[in-house]
C-alpha cells in the first residue's frame, strides 16, 4: 500500500509566515472594531437616521420617509422640527444602552430591544418646536397665539415663526368638540426650561396639548436633512 500523500501547508513550517498571518488577522478585527466603534459614537452622538412611522408631520415629512437627525443643535427655534424622548422612559443598564445603541445601528433606528413599548408615551417622536420659555400661549382653532416674554401683545404662531410649514387644521363635526386632543385651550405661561412642541397634523396627533409642554432635556436633536425617499433629499 502506498502512504497517502498529505497536503502540505507552508505555514507548518514557517514561524515567520505564521507571525505575519496573525498579524494581519489582527490587524483587520481591529479595523473593523474601530470603524464600527466609530459609526456607532457618530451615530449616536452627532448624526443618526430616524425612520418616520407617522403620519403627525406628514405634511413636512411623510409617514414612511428617512431622516438625519444632529443632537449637536441644543438651541431650539420657533419652527424647527425636534426629536423628542419617551415620556415615560425607562431606566436602561449601561449594558441594555450598549446593546440599544448596536441593534438600532443595524436597523437604522427602526428596532431596539431593551424599553420598547407599545404605549404612545413610550416612543421617541419628531415634533415641531413652536413656543419657547417664557411664552404666554394660548390656543384657539388649533392655532397657537403666542405672547413672547417682554412682548404685550399675542401674534399667531405663523406670524412669529421664520419657517414656514403647514398644518392640517378643518372643521370637525360639533359632537367631535370633546374627542380627541383639544383644538383650544386657555392662556398658560412656560417656564424657564419649557417648550410647546405640536404636530402638524393638529387634528390626530398627540403633542404638547395632551403631554404638557416638555422640558430642554426631552429634544434630543433637530431634524437636519430628509435623506429617503431618493426624490425628496433636502435640508430642514
Amino acid at each position: 500500500m502506498y502512504a497517502m500523500k498529505q497536503k502540505q501547508n507552508v505555514y507548518d513550517y514557517s514561524y515567520e509566515l505564521r507571525r505575519m498571518r496573525s498579524k494581519r488577522i489582527t490587524y483587520a478585527l481591529g479595523i473593523v472594531t474601530f470603524t464600527f466603534l466609530f459609526l456607532t459614537l457618530f451615530l449616536q452622538f452627532v448624526l443618526f437616521p430616524v425612520h418616520v412611522k407617522s403620519d403627525a408631520m406628514e405634511n413636512d415629512i411623510a409617514k414612511g420617509s428617512a431622516v438625519f437627525v444632529t443632537p449637536l443643535l441644543h438651541n431650539p427655534k420657533r419652527g424647527d422640527v425636534y426629536y423628542v424622548s419617551q415620556q415615560d422612559q425607562e431606566k436602561l443598564t449601561v449594558f441594555e444602552g450598549f446593546a440599544n445603541a448596536i441593534v438600532r445601528f443595524v436597523t437604522l433606528q427602526k428596532f431596539y430591544p431593551f424599553g420598547y413599548s407599545e404605549k404612545m408615551s413610550c416612543k421617541p417622536f419628531l415634533r415641531r418646536v413652536i413656543a419657547l420659555p417664557g411664552d404666554s400661549i394660548y390656543m384657539k382653532d388649533f392655532v397657537l397665539y403666542i405672547k413672547p416674554k417682554g412682548e404685550k401683545l399675542f401674534l399667531t404662531e405663523f406670524e412669529l415663526t421664520e419657517k414656514s410649514y403647514e398644518t392640517n387644521i378643518y372643521s370637525i363635526p360639533a359632537e367631535w368638540e370633546n374627542i380627541g386632543i383639544a383644538g383650544s385651550f386657555s392662556e398658560m405661561t412656560l417656564a424657564d426650561d419649557e417648550y410647546f412642541v405640536l404636530s402638524d397634523n393638529r387634528i390626530e396627533c398627540a403633542d404638547s396639548r395632551l403631554w404638557g409642554a416638555i422640558t430642554a432635556d426631552r429634544l434630543k436633536g433637530r431634524a437636519l436633512l430628509e435623506y429617503f425617499p431618493l426624490n425628496k433629499i433636502r435640508l430642514f
